[in-house]
């Protein structure tokens, strides 16, 4: 296309110069003109990706942070648990070795009554015969029992 300029005066012509200047200078408008929409086009579509990304992030850290909270109360409850446990098991031992130990206790217990009752049994027999032989001596008894027990046999 060839523009006219307006300045310049209808008597002198256009050198093919001026010609091409002017045709490249429109040529460079449309031109300039076709990168500017693409840049602000590529621009647009950047600022959409960009826009979508950051959706997506925004979606994926609520969604891991859904996650990480789950994680968390699943953890408190495990270890709510295993405490409970340990503590049933710590139980379980006192009581154990509470019932060992009582066991221990009576059973010493026991034998040390058993072994009084057992002094005092041969205590009391060894009485029971010396108030057998004081008797037969107050008596003045004589029988074959009581020599076989006067003379120890």
């Amino acid at each position: 296309m060839l523009a006219m300029p307006s300045m310049e005066p209808p008597e002198r012509g256009l050198s093919d110069i001026d010609r091409f200047c002017l045709e490249t200078r429109e040529a460079g408008k449309i031109e300039a003109a076709q990168r500017v929409r693409f840049v602000a086009s590529a621009l647009g579509t950047l600022c959409a990706v960009l826009i979508v990304g950051l959706g997506f992030s925004v979606w994926r850290a609520e969604a891991v942070e859904r996650e990480r909270d789950a994680l968390v109360a699943e953890l408190h409850s495990e270890r709510a648990a295993r405490l409970e446990a340990t503590l049933a098991a710590k139980d379980v031992e006192r009581s154990v070795a509470s019932y060992a130990l009582d066991t221990d206790v009576r059973s010493d217990i026991v034998r040390e009554r058993m072994l009084a009752q057992e002094r005092r049994s041969a205590e009391l027999a060894q009485l029971a015969q010396k108030v057998e032989r004081q008797k037969l001596v107050e008596a003045d008894c004589v029988t074959p029992r009581s020599i076989i027990s006067a003379a120890g046999l």
